[in-house]
């Protein structure tokens, strides 16, 4: 059930999450695995829905140079005040019908977390005629065009 009644409150939460793919497939994101949510949605001293959730998760995402699945984790805190989100939760809190849509909450949450582009730092290196990507910085590969200024500078240490 994904529609938390809010008269109901409070609601403890400890189970896993599993998101539909139409909610990631145009994003870039290969898969969202092992999401499970744990924390409480109560009421404060305001009478103000207050939540207060621990997220993780496993991400596959395309890595940015060799396109192969990266796994980006996820472990976030959630700690929101509802009547704050003033504007900004039409698509997860329905006040007509005091109820939160949980996946749609915890989704407009995760992917905020989610990086543009990754890469995976293998060291992975690249190169191709006249150009190399990640070259190693050592003295034998400067420039000919630039030893002379490589002198200058070394005479200024």
């Amino acid at each position: 059930m994904n529609y938390i009644n809010l008269n109901l409150l409070p609601v403890k939460l400890d189970e896993n999450i599993e998101f539909p793919k139409s909610f990631y497939e145009n994003m870039g994101i290969l898969d969202m695995t092992d999401f499970h949510v744990k924390g409480e949605i109560k009421y404060n001293l305001s009478d103000e829905v207050e939540v207060d959730l621990q997220v993780t998760g496993k991400i596959h995402l395309q890595d940015a140079i060799t396109l192969d699945s990266i796994i980006y984790p996820i472990d976030m805190k959630i700690e929101k005040n509802l009547n704050d989100l003033e504007g900004e939760s039409e698509k997860f809190f329905e006040k007509s019908k005091n109820t939160l849509d949980k996946l749609e909450f915890l989704w407009e949450n995760i992917v905020l977390e989610v990086p543009i582009s990754v890469t995976n730092n293998s060291g992975a290196t690249l190169s191709g005629e006249g150009w190399e990507l990640n070259g190693s910085n050592n003295e034998e590969s400067i420039d000919p065009r630039f030893a002379k200024l490589n002198d200058l500078f070394k005479g200024g240490e």
